[in-house]
């Protein structure tokens, strides 16, 4: 069933609010910490070839230290229940600049987001996560991830693999994500499907819920549609 708006707006329940503030912090310190091991185990060219974006640029901005912007998570509300389905890190490092910039002033950055930047990280903590599940035993206190990061990432994470041999396995769904020669795989977590009427004009697509983190702090709502072709469409949060 589509639900079919005629504003840009997006009303929100308050419990699914708090319980989105929440989970987005504990989410973010999680990535945090996913991302500060790996910056220590990583080879410099695995770093490079995986994440392709200086650690600390990712870090400075990940624990919202600079002036680039702030995380931008991606939500869905699933059947069964809110879903974090990746991040985009707006890394904003200084660029060539050009003569008319360099004579007003200007900052110039280079955006970096995509797969190195999303999806590598979050098919690294999936795997974390199921090798905790399986080893937990013989870590005991030893283990990367504690008991409530754990129940975070099985309530709040997608699956997530670099090859799709367990998804098919195990019959789920799944989009394939595609940038250089990196490939990454999730399972498919339906969005709810949107109609939005405005100014004239026609949009389908799917609901997703953009979350903001700064300074590990819930920072807002960020509601969009995205159609077939990817494009977004930006709207107004409320809450009732």
């Amino acid at each position: 069933m589509k639900n079919t708006l005629f504003s840009r707006e997006i009303t929100y329940g308050k419990e699914d609010v708090a319980e989105l503030e929440t989970a987005s912090i504990k989410v973010q310190l999680i990535y945090d910490k996913a991302l500060f091991m790996l910056h220590g185990h990583l080879p410099d060219s695995l770093w490079d070839l995986w994440i392709g974006v200086p650690y600390d640029i990712i870090s400075s901005l990940y624990k919202g230290d600079n002036d680039s912007g702030r995380v931008f998570q991606k939500w869905i509300q699933s059947p069964s229940g809110w879903k974090c389905i990746g991040c985009e890190r707006h890394c904003l490092e200084p660029a060539e600049p050009s003569r008319q910039a360099a004579a007003s002033g200007q900052r110039l950055f280079t955006f970096h987001n995509g797969i190195r930047q999303s999806m590598v990280l979050q098919a690294a903590i999936w795997s974390l996560y199921e090798n905790t599940l399986l080893f937990q035993q013989y870590l005991g206190n030893d283990a990367f991830l504690d008991g409530a990061e754990l129940d975070t990432i099985s309530a709040y994470f997608v699956p997530t693999y670099v090859n799709p041999y367990r998804l098919k396995e195990n019959g789920k769904r799944y989009k394939e994500y595609k940038q250089d020669h990196i490939e990454v795989y999730q399972e498919w977590i339906s969005a709810p499907d949107l109609v939005l009427q405005w100014n004239g004009g026609l949009t389908e697509g799917r609901w997703m819920t953009g979350v903001y983190v700064d300074h590990s702090r819930f920072a807002g709502l960020g509601p969009y549609l995205k159609d077939a072709q990817g494009k977004r469409t930006y709207m107004q949060a409320t809450v009732r």
